[in-house]
């Protein structure tokens, strides 16, 4: 369960361990990636001067967000309990990779896809603080598969071109609402008609 700052935190986690680990990764002096994670703005200015994509780059792109089925109604029966509404819900991320060559862009997809299988679960300190995370509180990085047609669709709605990437979901990301009121019970009088003159 944590605050409003967990969707961003989950980017921020992710991308300082893929940052944290292309440094364990890759010999000090040689050519790395810098994992950044990026909107639909970055994507449509990719080729503008000042444009935040710079090569040699690992972006990190929240393409949708949707809520978890599977655990909605636990959570709701929670909430029912003691009266805070919480929201599950799934990040669907798009690793892509921008460099000047195809092999360049091949090897930090390769070391992205290693990095995320060897950590693919975030909790305690490999969890950005500006979360408000809960003790216990865990994160899971998994592949996920979407249909090429469907991603087409997504690059059309872009300016980008088509590049090629990888997809991972983190679930399940608990947002913690507002605590509801607690309302007392509500007695109720009878009046006895025939008493009634």
């Amino acid at each position: 369960m944590a605050g409003y700052k967990a969707l961003a935190a989950v980017g921020t986690s992710i991308q300082r361990m893929l940052r944290n680990g292309i440094d364990t990764v890759i010999p000090p002096g040689q050519r790395r990636p810098k994992p950044i994670l990026i909107g639909t703005k970055d994507l449509d200015d990719l080729s503008k001067p000042g444009a935040a994509i710079s090569y040699p780059a690992l972006a990190i792109f929240c393409y949708r967000l949707s809520v978890d089925r599977e655990t909605r109604p636990g959570w709701s029966a929670v909430a029912s309990g003691d009266g805070v509404p919480r929201l599950p819900l799934c990040m669907h991320l798009l690793i892509t990779a921008f460099d000047e060559t195809v092999e360049s862009e091949l090897q930090w997809l390769g070391i992205a896809a290693s990095l995320l299988e060897t950590t693919s679960v975030f909790t305690g300190p490999l969890l950005d603080i500006d979360g408000g995370w809960h003790e216990g509180d865990t994160i899971q990085v998994t592949p996920e598969d979407m249909a090429l047609e469907s991603m087409s669709e997504a690059f059309q709605a872009l300016t980008a071109n088509f590049r090629l990437y990888l997809l991972y979901q983190a679930k399940v990301v608990v947002i913690e609402g507002l605590p509801e009121p607690v309302v007392g019970r509500v007695a109720t009088v009878g009046v006895n008609a025939s008493k009634v003159r």
